[in-house]
């Protein structure tokens, strides 16, 4: 009962005077980059779109903090993501800053000793404590503590597995990008600060936008890949009650149909030659007709036959009713080896029982995604009223 009173109290909501702000100034640069990036935005609605993002970021703390460290095993870390997302904005928004130039910086180890220190390519891709603290002592930078623990727990799978093979161009390649993105981060101050903003804010506004998909879909209000759901949904999607169900159902009765019984008929050749034969001189003339002149081994004696889903043989009569009706199949190779023409013709409609598993399910499929986005919009607006004032 407390999920369909959220659904009918979101429905309703009243405007809430507490808001959270954003800094008055990073509203024109976000805004440009949605722009450029094809995104119609007013300032309004970049306005919302951040304020979502910080929503859902601090979701994200709540309920899954393992994406702030990296969204997929087989990725780059989220914090990867934000150094490239931000350094690319930053050249957008400052156009001086792109007379910084990347430079070389002499690596402390070679192709083989890198494949000394890294070793066999985990099975499971997970490294143990000892390899860990070894790699942090060695310093690829020396005017920095960047470490070659910091390059293996932010790379890719694919680009970890590089670098145990030796590969010490990919490793100057990277070494070179956090040279270059210091420089950057560090020059970029001074023109922020005009914007009284500091990098810090842009992180989390960063932060916000990259996981923002991944949360939406976390939170079950985008549908995620492959039809996966995450343990937040799972838990939302069990406490819809019954009564829900029942009033899904009695408003979309029509997609619980199913074909109940269908008439079919159908023979069987040796080869597919006589079974095409068959096919044209029914099509030129009749089914009886052709079952005169070739005598084919019928499936079913009687003609048209009805059937259930429950009929024999179990594989012609799935045929009969995926088959569109009121048409006859080509010629088509049975699992014995033989091959067969079908006819199918006057299906017979029945309705998923209401208790029935089929129903649950397909109404909790799709009653899920409401309900995710009514709990989403009573979090959303509570969290607001809680957050009043700058949230960055």
């Amino acid at each position: 009962m407390r999920f369909v009173l959220l659904f009918l109290v979101s429905n309703f909501c009243l405007p809430s005077f507490a808001s959270p702000t954003l800094p008055p100034t990073l509203l024109p640069l976000i805004h440009k980059l949605y722009l450029e990036q094809g995104r119609e935005f007013t300032l309004q609605q970049t306005e919302t779109q951040l304020l979502e993002n910080q929503f859902l970021l601090w979701q994200a703390k709540r309920f899954n903090p393992s994406i702030l460290d990296r969204q997929s095993s087989v990725g780059f870390s989220t914090e990867y993501h934000i150094d490239k997302f931000l350094a690319a904005a930053l050249l957008d928004w400052f156009t001086e800053l792109k007379k910084i130039k990347k430079q070389s910086n002499p690596l402390p180890i070679d192709s083989s000793q890198i494949k000394a220190l890294l070793g066999t390519y985990p099975a499971d891709g997970q490294y143990t404590t000892e390899q860990l603290l070894k790699w942090k002592q060695i310093k690829l930078i020396n005017s920095s503590a960047f470490s070659l623990e910091q390059v293996m727990l932010s790379l890719s799978m694919q680009n970890r597995f590089k670098l145990h093979q030796g590969d010490i161009k990919l490793l100057r390649a990277i070494v070179e990008q956090r040279l270059y993105q210091q420089a950057l981060f560090s020059q970029a101050r001074a023109h922020l600060k005009q914007h009284n903003l500091n990098l810090s804010q842009l992180r989390q506004v960063v932060a916000g936008e990259l996981l923002r998909p991944s949360m939406l879909a976390y939170l079950g209000v985008k549908e995620e890949m492959h039809g996966a759901t995450s343990e937040y949904v799972e838990a939302l999607r069990a406490e819809i009650p019954m009564q829900a169900v029942a009033s899904y159902y009695a408003k979309h009765k029509d997609r619980f149909r199913y074909i109940q019984q269908v008439d079919a008929i159908a023979a069987k050749f040796k080869s597919k030659r006589d079974a095409e034969q068959f096919s044209a001189y029914t099509k030129a003339n009749s089914w009886q007709k052709a079952i005169d002149k070739f005598s084919p081994s019928l499936v079913w004696k009687s003609a048209p036959k009805p059937l259930t889903r429950q009929s024999e043989p179990k594989w012609e009569t799935q045929l009969a009713f995926s088959n569109k009706h009121g048409q006859m199949t080509h010629s088509i190779r049975t699992p014995t080896g033989q091959w067969l023409v079908l006819f199918s013709t006057s299906p017979v409609y029945g309705y998923y029982d209401i208790n029935s598993e089929t129903v649950r399910y397909q109404a909790l499929l799709a009653l899920t995604q409401s309900f995710a986005k009514s709990k989403f919009e009573q979090d959303y607006q509570q969290w607001k009223r809680t957050n009043n004032g700058t949230i960055l």
